[in-house]
């Protein structure tokens, strides 16, 4: 059976906040951006980056042909610089977008506390990410200045500020309207000063890692990967009866398999056990039964694993949540035992079959999916590779139904998603659950640590499409995602109970 290694990557990321210097007439925002288009991430050509490495990006938004012009990202070591052109050309002039609505489309829905939603940059060797820098006064260090244009066309230029990528090169995503591959890196110009006090000054830039996450198909486990700690988390409903914490035959198998994902992922012999709980029942009392569940599970481990590996366990109670809330699903993704142990995150792709499903499939085509509001044509427009990444763009059109659909794309997210920390307002609109399918788990999109906006409960974000909008019939929306590598040359996409798409080819991207 072949495996793939993923290995981690780093994604520099700069956000621009809704309302955010953004200048201009002040209009009013639109209603949730039910009419919105975004575009796909556009790899560009050796013949058609231009020779002063601008990188362009080509698309069609909202009844507007949409051009962005990158230019190569300055740093002095410590910050960078990104400066892109924007130029909105309305195929009908009359009903051409509000500026504020175009600059909003940028912005996205974020807030300086939470990040920021915006303009990332990802450097897929590296394996950092760099939220947004912060402003003195704690607001995002990014703005869009509008430009004159000539009366049919908008124009502008943005700026953002973040924390220096390490490469020579750097991958930027835009919300709703693609990604820009292989966009230089280069020595801080005679204006780089200057984009501080365009933006209200530079405080504070962070820099995060990546996560890859992977869950099984049976849903007994899952695996996620940050740096070069592996974590396998086994849900306590398959291990044990409700308030025990001996392994039935069934729970036995499923920690052999676990042991087994350690011998081919393991740099080391050191693994650590870990029991949680939900909160029903006292502090102390969970706090016994966790410790009691982490022995139970790190004997069987010990067995299976032989001599070669030293485990350890502890308990953790109730303290330490994944999923927000008191509700039934909340509660039990909270109750878990968890192995941690140093290595890499391992997919096996060439052997097993695709799980059963009763949502619409296609061979490398559009699919027709129906949600409660209507139907939707979906369909890959790319595939690409990076340094342990593979950039995937979407494109979906409503076709038909008139009520608001918000959902429309993720109609599992708390069965898929619902403890891995993005919130519940993401969790119900993005692309979370998103998955390239492997041998025996779904690979699910990059994730990262934001800024925390509930104590003692950081929140995460995805890198790819965060909150897929509403549409009005006849628009589309463009949806881009970033997933670790599987090693495959042609990938399936699913979207749980909503669609599949098998045999999607993945083409090489520039600079690897």
């Amino acid at each position: 059976m072949r495996r793939t290694a993923l290995t981690m990557l780093i994604a520099t990321l700069v956000g621009v906040s809704t309302g955010c210097g953004i200048l201009g007439p002040e209009e009013p925002a639109p209603d949730g951006g039910a009419s919105s288009g975004a575009p796909a991430p556009t790899t560009p050509s050796e013949d058609s980056e231009p020779s002063d490495g601008v990188v362009p990006v080509d698309t069609a938004w909202a009844g507007t042909q949409l051009h962005l012009a990158v230019h190569p990202i300055e740093t002095d070591g410590d910050h960078a610089v990104l400066r892109y052109d924007i130029t909105a050309t309305p195929d009908d002039p009359s009903g051409s977008p509000m500026w504020s609505t175009l600059a909003l489309s940028f912005g996205g829905l974020g807030n300086s506390v939470t990040d920021g939603r915006g303009v990332r940059l990802f450097d897929t060797g590296a394996g950092l990410v760099h939220p947004v820098a912060q402003t003195d006064d704690g607001g995002p260090a990014a703005t869009i200045e509008r430009g004159d244009g000539d009366g049919a066309t908008l124009t502008g230029t943005g700026t953002a500020v973040f924390a220096a990528p390490e490469g020579d090169t750097a991958d930027v995503l835009f919300p709703r309207f693609g990604a820009a591959l292989d966009v230089p890196v280069i020595d801080a110009g005679e204006s780089f000063a200057d984009a501080a006090d365009l933006v209200g000054g530079v405080d504070d830039a962070e820099t995060r890692r990546l996560r890859a996450f992977t869950r099984s198909y049976d849903e007994e486990s899952s695996t996620s990967a940050e740096e070069d700690r592996v974590t396998v988390t086994l849900a306590s409903d398959v291990l044990f009866d409700p308030d025990e914490h001996t392994l039935s035959k069934k729970a036995r198998a499923v920690v052999d398999r676990a042991a087994t994902s350690i011998t081919n992922q393991a740099d080391s012999g050191d693994v650590h056990v870990v029991g949680h709980t939900d909160d029903v029942d006292s502090d102390a009392y969970n706090q016994q039964l966790s410790e009691r569940r982490a022995a139970s599970v790190a004997d069987r481990l010990e067995a299976a694993l032989g001599h070669e590996y030293t485990i350890t366990e502890e308990g953790r109670g109730e303290s330490e949540p994944v999923a927000e809330g008191t509700s039934t699903e909340a509660r039990a993704a909270n109750r878990r035992v968890e192995i941690e142990f140093q290595g890499h995150l391992v997919v096996e792709h060439d052997a097993g079959g695709l799980p059963e499903t009763d949502a619409p499939t296609v061979d490398n085509g559009p699919v027709t999916m129906t949600s409660l509001g209507g139907e939707y044509a979906v369909e890959v427009t790319s595939m690409v590779r990076r340094p342990g990444a593979i950039v995937g763009t979407l494109t979906a059109e409503r076709t038909s139904g008139d009520s608001t659909d918000p959902a429309w794309f993720l109609p599992a997210n708390n069965k898929v998603v619902g403890d891995r920390k993005f919130g519940t307002a993401a969790e119900a609109s993005g692309a979370h659950n998103l998955a390239l399918l492997g041998a025996s788990e779904r690979v699910l999109p990059f994730d990262y640590e934001a800024r925390g906006v509930i104590e003692d409960f950081p929140l995460r974000r995805l890198l790819g499409s965060e909150e897929i909008p509403t549409l009005d019939t006849g628009r589309s929306t463009r949806i881009t995602v970033v997933w670790p590598d599987t090693g495959q040359d042609t990938v399936t996409v699913d979207a749980p109970d909503r669609f599949r798409i098998t045999g999607i080819p993945v083409t090489e991207g520039t600079g690897d």
